[in-house]
């Protein structure tokens, strides 16, 4: 199986550096392991070792997760599936055998607000709420990423109702992400929502909803107020439900690691290619 990987981002884990891929099967890319493998290299290369690899799962053509997978853990890497749609049952087995953490997307508790917020390919949160009881059942740790959370469509009942569902399901860890506004994520939206709900949105933004054309391609972010508002709702609404949020100090849900793996592989050319002469 051919994947290729982009880095999203990265951020400090309670173990050091964590990176997120997106990983996709594509046609003509290059085996997983030496394609991640060069990645992780030419970033290991210009900083500190990356200790966790957070990989983002947004396809149904997964047949690159299980070697991937096994490759990082092999190097002492702890890794992360962060999906948004239900994983195959060769990725389920992967992540059991070697011990990765699933974390789920949960962006809205409406199909079409899901999908416009995370991907339009998501799954619905009931859909990945019921995944995570078989996750669960097969003896896997699972977290959910909650969010990307806007303001107003992330309101005080659709929160309340999401993170009731969230632990009825017997997830008790998650992390919130507050989402950019993009000019992609307006348009979904407001083809899903109604109008006045999606113009106070933005205006929550800064952004005048009678103009999205002034979004920039990247986005914008919520003013530092609006951000801390929000952030202290789900905080508000979360605690007494039973739902942890960065329970370990990180997105990485580090709690949940089984800390069984082999040890830290520093990658270099000698190790991507070992046929080459020293």
């Amino acid at each position: 199986m051919s994947a290729a990987f982009t880095a999203l981002g990265e951020f400090r884990s309670c173990g050091g550096r964590a990176i997120v891929f997106a990983g996709e099967a594509r046609e003509g890319a290059g085996v997983p392991e030496l394609a991640l493998a060069s990645a992780l290299a030419e970033r290991e290369a210009t900083g500190d070792p990356v200790r966790v690899v957070v990989l983002r799962v947004s396809g149904r053509e997964q047949g690159w997760i299980a070697p991937t997978v096994a490759w990082l853990v092999g190097r002492g890497r702890r890794v992360l599936l962060r999906t948004c749609v239900t994983l195959s049952r060769p990725a389920i087995a992967a992540a059991r055998r070697h011990g990765a953490t699933v974390i789920l997307e949960l962006a809205h508790s409406h199909a079409a607000v899901q999908a416009a917020l995370v991907g339009p390919h998501a799954d619905s949160t009931a859909t990945l709420l019921l995944h995570a009881q078989h996750l669960r059942a097969c003896d896997l740790e699972v977290a959910t990423w909650l969010g990307p959370l806007m303001p107003t469509v992330a309101d005080d009942r659709m929160l309340e109702s999401l993170i009731r569902h969230v632990v009825a399901a017997d997830l008790v860890d998650g992390h919130v992400v507050l989402g950019r506004l993009t000019p992609g994520r307006f348009e979904a939206l407001a083809r899903v929502l109604p109008w006045s709900q999606v113009a106070t949105m933005a205006r929550a933004f800064g952004v005048d909803p009678a103009v999205p054309e002034v979004l920039p391609v990247a986005g914008v972010h919520l003013s530092p107020m609006a951000d801390g508002v929000l952030r202290h709702a789900v905080r508000r609404i979360a605690a007494p439900l039973g739902l942890r949020l960065d329970h370990c100090g990180c997105p990485a849900q580090c709690h949940l690691d089984p800390e069984q793996r082999a040890p830290y592989v520093a990658l270099a050319t000698t190790e991507l290619f070992p046929d080459l002469p020293v």
